[in-house]
């Protein structure tokens, strides 16, 4: 996984989010919702749950 890229949260996850960065040490990420929002922000998520979008 690498910024920029795209991800959804599980294998049964809808939403897609970008990733903002990547902390390899943690073993998380930034991600960010990709739809236009009010109140839109990045949050941590932890990698493993992180699914990258085909």
């Amino acid at each position: 996984m690498q910024q920029g890229g795209h991800v959804r949260i599980g294998t049964g996850g809808v939403s897609v989010f970008t990733i903002v960065s990547v902390d390899e040490d943690a073993h998380s990420a930034l991600i960010e919702s990709t739809a236009d929002a009010p109140g839109k922000y990045p949050f941590p998520a932890k990698r493993d749950t992180l699914v990258p979008t085909v």
